[in-house]
């Protein structure tokens, strides 16, 4: 890169790479912050799914006794359960030391009635009461199954649909492919915030913190044009921006590296994608060229603000901006989303991440998505050159 430009944003990069603070904040932290974080999560939710690893549940001593019984059938075995004896059960699960409560235990005729007893309070006792009932569920379905056995029936016997779920891929004698459902919900809505915040802190220094430090009218003042500033000073926003989603999104590729099921909120649903070299090509102009319009925009709004704490309340307006479309579309998979969102901006990059995400190559969707962002690129630059030629918004202070 040569004249003004290059050598306005080697000095920006420069002083960002020196800031300690810059670097720990937008690369140290995001690496490990974000394994931690979706360890954390997936692995609640794993445990959800798989059930607690054990199971306290406070019961009077005939109760118990029944309870203890009832577990030695082989349907509990590795349940995870433990029961224990209390004058009050209900005072053991208020106090944290049981995990669930059984208050009565009433047998009429052959059945036996049992009143478990939670804590809607406690993600523990949620977790432990609908573990338990699951195993209860399936208890009662062997002993049904038992029952039938004896009278020459089977369960299938008694159904009159038999229903098999398969996948469109596999219908069509491929192989189902895509990140899963959890990571195609957020790694778009990720990616979006990330670039909208990830240059922000860079653009307001390198221009309304400039015009704090009263060093912009001397940089006006040298030999280079005003278009070779914008065009650095856009170049180090830009970069900036890149790299802290690149390292964010490293973090989380740490994260599920780790442990898959985590990431994927214990479903195992994510069964690995093949793109061709110019989808992959796409998808990194449209992440580049959304990266460059939201740097424009904190460029523009940092520009017209007279100091550093204004231009950082401009700057929550985009991202709160930026979560509109993410948020509303969070839910939405790259099957979901109709061609007319391809000309809506940001709608149609987070449908562009959501359809490469699921596996579904458009490449009609993926042009007229960079088309589009790069029209709304033209008209932020176009802005932020106009802006440039104007003293009493440049001086503004």
């Amino acid at each position: 890169m040569k004249g003004f430009t290059g050598i306005i944003f080697k000095k920006e990069l420069l002083d960002i790479i020196r800031d300690r603070r810059s670097i720990l904040t937008t690369f140290l932290l995001p690496l490990l912050l974000y394994p931690i974080m979706f360890w954390f999560i997936g692995s609640q939710a794993a445990d959800q799914i798989e059930g607690p690893s054990e199971t306290v549940i406070a019961a009077e001593a005939g109760a118990a006794e029944d309870l203890n019984n009832l577990l030695k059938d082989d349907v509990f075995i590795d349940s995870g359960i433990r029961v224990i004896t209390a004058d009050d059960p209900t005072a053991s699960l208020r106090n944290g030391d049981a995990d669930a409560a059984v208050v009565s235990l009433a047998v009429e005729g052959d059945t036996t009635n049992i009143r478990l007893i939670y804590d809607p309070n406690k993600t523990t006792s949620s977790m432990s009461a609908n573990h338990v009932n699951g195993l209860l569920t399936a208890y009662n379905q062997t002993v049904q199954s038992q029952k039938l056995a004896e009278q020459g029936i089977t369960l299938s016997d008694l159904a009159p649909l038999a229903v098999s779920i398969v996948s469109l891929e596999v219908e069509s004698g491929g192989e189902e492919s895509g990140a899963g459902m959890f990571l195609s919900m957020i790694l778009p809505m990720l990616m979006i915030i990330l670039l909208s915040v990830g240059g922000m802190a860079t653009a307001v220094d390198l221009f309304a913190g400039e015009k704090e430090r009263r060093t912009f009218e001397p940089l006006l003042c040298t030999g280079a044009r005003r278009t070779d500033i914008l065009a650095g000073k856009l170049l180090a926003v830009t970069v900036m921006s890149l790299l802290s989603a690149v390292a964010s999104l490293g973090g989380i590729a740490i994260g599920y590296a780790m442990n898959p099921r985590a990431m994927t909120l214990g479903l195992d649903d994510a069964h690995g994608i093949m793109l061709p070299l110019p989808t992959i090509l796409f998808i990194l102009l449209i992440v580049a060229a959304t990266a460059v319009f939201f740097s424009g925009l904190h460029i523009l709004l940092s520009t017209y603000a007279r100091s550093v704490k204004e231009a950082s309340t401009y700057g929550s307006f985009i991202m709160l901006a930026s979560y509109i479309p993410v948020f509303t579309t969070m839910n939405m998979l790259g099957g979901d989303f109709k061609f007319w969102t391809a000309y809506v901006p940001l709608l149609n990059v987070t449908g562009c991440l959501k359809k490469v995400l699921a596996g579904i190559e458009d490449p009609m969707y993926m042009v007229i998505t960079l088309a589009v962002t790069m029209v709304f690129v033209g008209i932020v630059l176009a802005a932020g050159r106009y802006m440039f030629k104007k003293e009493n918004i440049m001086l503004r202070a």
